[in-house]
């Protein structure tokens, strides 16, 4: 049997009230809906210092997905290559300065994946 949470949230029973003009007063609800929160609640995270966040669209989450993927690729490239001999990889590549351009290049991308992908899981 599941025990009960003893600790509740305290009950929100007090009530504020703020004038806002009808365009405001869209921008807010429209804000609080991208983030999948009510009006109150959007104002409240805000007012008590949070940024609440907007939720992916479909196309979003999607072009998430094929970023990961790219990436998890171009990992998985990058190690094969640490594998190989300077010969192999210059048998690969053909030339050393655009294997080293790529292989920086690479790196680069793969850094700034990284932060974007840190950035939306937060």
């Amino acid at each position: 049997m599941k025990k009960k949470n003893t600790k509740s949230k305290p009950r929100r029973t007090l009530h504020l009230d703020t004038r806002v003009s009808q365009e405001e007063s869209n921008r807010i609800r429209r804000k609080a809906e991208e983030c999948g929160l009510t009006a109150s609640d959007y104002m409240r995270k805000c007012a008590l210092g949070h940024s609440p966040k907007q939720h992916l669209t479909d196309k979003e989450i999607e072009a998430y997905m094929s970023l990961y993927e790219a990436r998890r690729d171009l990992i998985a490239i990058t190690n094969v290559l640490k594998g190989k001999t300077e010969e192999e990889k210059l048998s690969i590549f053909g030339d050393e300065s655009f294997m080293k351009k790529w292989v920086r290049g690479v790196r680069t991308v793969l850094v700034y994946w990284d932060n974007k992908i840190k950035m939306m899981n937060e």
